[in-house]
């Protein structure tokens, strides 16, 4: 499973929902502007202040700018926290109907496979119930965090790159550079985690199918005095996913922290650049915070691709099980084209006898009919 092809089996899911992605597509554009007003208000007050204080004013002319700038900003805030309440509702309504859609079409698609699907070893109670649980869950989340987070931490990103080569193309140059190497080392780590993750979603789903086959079994289990070894058994794969989760978590830390380094170089960098060009007046002071602030914008989504990667990584790995489900159309019952103009049912039972192994009779001699539009519920009872 690729992105690309992930993305393409939701497509349909997706698609009644056009207005809800529309008017989410259009809040983010336009929350990912406002985000960089902090960046902008920044240089235009300390290089005001700056001014002022080169110019001697009196702390009036002081005062009356940090008013103005007061105001610009709270109503920025509260402009902002409403194109944030609709992004987030409009994500995740889509969630929630993208989440209902799943669930019911794998519901309705499983009623029509043979029994053959259901006697499968793969498809035992446990690991059924937790391939189609975890499928639901990751692509539903990872649609949810598309809307919420992803794409608007990226957009926000690309506004803020975009004005910073716009005020100076050597620090835009800085930002920019991080980026690859960024998505390089986060491509890695995934490519790493793919094998735990795959053998995770293994684990879960035999520790699943085996709780439910000792619920189903616990008389035998009782009456036969088994508690220890259905312990032990137990046991063994609790301290399998434990190792898993273990080399899972190393991983991602090394690679977490050499990301970390990463950012923090290039801020250093942004800073001796800025200052540099500050001393050889390209730049005003406020130039620096304003860089560093954009450069923040920008290296947003870059310190939540571990996070990312891990959804997008979790919902490839899922979303194969759950499609595999989903589309195995060479497991649907047949059916005949004969359709009857009239049916009437007349069933028919004569000296009809069962007896069991161990010689306990179950049924003996049992005659009876049931013409049509006849209800003999009590006879069968009997």
């Amino acid at each position: 499973m690729t992105i690309s092809l992930l993305f393409k089996k939701i497509t349909p899911f997706a698609k009644p929902y056009k207005n809800l992605i529309f008017y989410t597509l259009v809040l983010t554009l336009v929350g990912s502007f406002a985000a960089q007003i902090n960046a902008f208000i920044l240089k235009y007050t300390v290089d005001t202040i700056s001014d002022l204080m080169v110019a001697k004013e009196p702390l009036s002319r002081g005062m009356h700018l940090i008013g103005i700038i007061s105001a610009v900003l709270l109503v920025k805030e509260i402009v902002y926290s409403f194109i944030q309440f609709g992004q987030k509702f409009y994500g995740e309504k889509l969630r929630i109907f993208i989440a209902r859609d799943f669930s019911q079409q794998i519901v309705e698609k499983i009623l029509t496979y043979k029994m053959a699907f259901y006697t499968s070893e793969e498809n035992e109670s446990g690991k059924l119930q937790t391939r189609i649980d975890s499928g639901i869950s990751s692509l539903t989340r990872l649609v949810q965090n598309f809307f919420i987070d992803i794409l608007p931490l990226f957009a926000n990103a690309i506004v803020a790159l975009v004005c910073m080569f716009m005020a100076n193309v050597y620090v835009g140059l800085v930002g920019l550079a991080v980026i690859p190497i960024y998505f390089y080392i986060s491509q890695t780590q995934a490519g790493k985690l793919s094998g735990f993750r795959r053998q995770m979603r293994k684990y879960r789903e035999s520790k699943n199918n085996r709780i439910i086959n000792l619920i189903d079994s616990i008389l035998v289990i009782k009456s036969f005095v088994r508690e220890p070894e259905e312990a032990d058994r137990h046991e063994k794969i609790q301290f399998e996913m434990t190792e898993n989760q273990m080399q899972t978590r190393k991983t991602s830390f090394i690679f977490d922290s050499l990301k970390n380094f990463i950012e923090q170089i290039a801020v250093v960098a942004i800073i001796v650049l800025t200052a540099f060009l500050v001393l050889d007046n390209q730049i005003t002071i406020g130039a620096i915070m304003f860089h560093i602030m954009l450069f923040s914008n920008v290296s947003a989504p870059i310190r939540q691709l571990h996070r990312i990667y891990d959804e997008v990584n979790d919902a490839l790995i899922y979303s194969e099980s759950f499609f595999e489900i989903l589309e195995s159309d060479d497991l649907i019952e047949g059916s005949g084209t004969f359709i009857p103009d009239k049916i009437k049912g007349h069933i028919v039972i004569e000296d009809v006898s069962f007896e069991y192994p161990n010689g306990t009779h179950a049924l003996r001699d049992i005659s009876f009919q049931i013409k049509s539009n006849q209800i003999r519920s009590q006879h069968l009872l009997d």
